[in-house]
């Protein structure tokens, strides 16, 4: 027992000197190498400060939106028919809640973006950098086409985002000008109300015919009168939807064109501090693969004569 007391301190006592001659070994490693890092540090953030400063700044406009309450009580009231209600409101397209997630999709279909570039000729804006302005012509060999302006503003421009609880949605621009973003969300925003307008005043006719085949079939006068109401409705919201500038939502907040202090990308501060920290880390990697070089250099020659022949690209014959 006597002996296990005595020896286990000195094993203790050997671990943490080991411990401190390793932290030592790794402290000298990096100050003999400190003027790579150094410059490593250095040219890493240099570069980082020019590429950003060379970055196009980029604005992005907002509007927020919401389904109208009388769309939404419409819905509501078809649940007073029970059973023909649920047949009246599938046969109409018609369900309480899911007028936002109709909102979403239009938003959201290539339809929309597509008729939205066509009818405002937004292909210049959307590649800016490509088109000669004074000239009124493609820079490139080859002229984008519109699945490329497409791809563009779905990917990278347009910005769509729900907030089911609050029963509102975000639309968003993102350019380069910041009065040209907002002005791209006022036409969403006009085409979103003219293509759910089309479909209501195409369908409407469609809808009557159905409201007035169920009257016919239909011989109790307590459900008669409660179709009539509906089909009155449905004229109603006909007449609503040839005089609402917003048919189906209304515009919470309107798009406006920040500030020029006002940029979502790029995150230059955020850019120079990640490349630092990257290049220092990529710095600290090469000091010590360099150490490590050297010690098989100076304890194993023929192995590193070895590594030497075998990282040649060529090898002389």
């Amino acid at each position: 027992m006597s002996e296990k007391l005595i020896t286990e301190p000195s094993c203790t006592g050997t671990l943490i000197e080991e411990d401190e001659i390793n932290l030592l070994d790794l402290l000298l490693v990096l100050l003999k190498h400190k003027l790579l890092i150094f410059f490593m540090v250095f040219i890493a953030g240099a570069a980082a400060v020019f590429y950003s400063l060379g970055l196009t700044n980029i604005y992005r406009s907002e509007a927020t939106i919401s389904p109208r309450e009388a769309e939404k009580s419409q819905s509501s009231s078809l649940a007073e028919l029970g059973p023909m209600g649920g047949m009246v409101a599938g046969q109409l397209g018609l369900s309480s809640g899911g007028n936002l997630t109709k909102l979403e999709t239009v938003l959201n279909s290539r339809e929309l973006t597509a008729r939205i570039i066509n009818k405002y000729s937004l292909m210049p804006v959307i590649f800016i950098d490509i088109w000669d302005k004074d000239n009124e012509i493609w820079t490139s060999e080859e002229e984008p086409t519109i699945q490329d302006g497409l791809k563009a503003v779905m990917e990278n421009m347009l910005k769509v985002s729900v907030d089911i609880e609050k029963n509102i949605i975000k639309i968003g621009f993102e350019h380069q000008d910041p009065e040209t973003a907002k002005k791209v969300v006022e036409y969403y925003l006009k085409e979103l109300s003219e293509t759910l307008r089309e479909s209501v005043l195409q369908d409407s006719t469609e809808k009557i015919r159905f409201f007035t085949k169920v009257i016919d079939r239909t011989s109790d006068a307590l459900l008669k009168n409660k179709i009539y109401n509906l089909l009155a409705a449905e004229i109603e919201k006909e007449t609503f939807a040839r005089v609402e500038k917003y048919y189906s939502f209304e515009v919470l907040d309107s798009p406006i064109a920040p500030d020029e202090d006002k940029k979502v990308r790029p995150k230059r501060a955020i850019i120079c501090i990640l490349s630092v920290f990257v290049a220092f880390f990529m710095a600290v990697f090469i000091a010590f693969f360099k150490e490590f070089v050297y010690r098989i250099k100076i304890d194993d020659p023929e192995r590193y004569e070895q590594i030497v022949n075998a990282m040649k690209l060529w090898r002389k014959k």
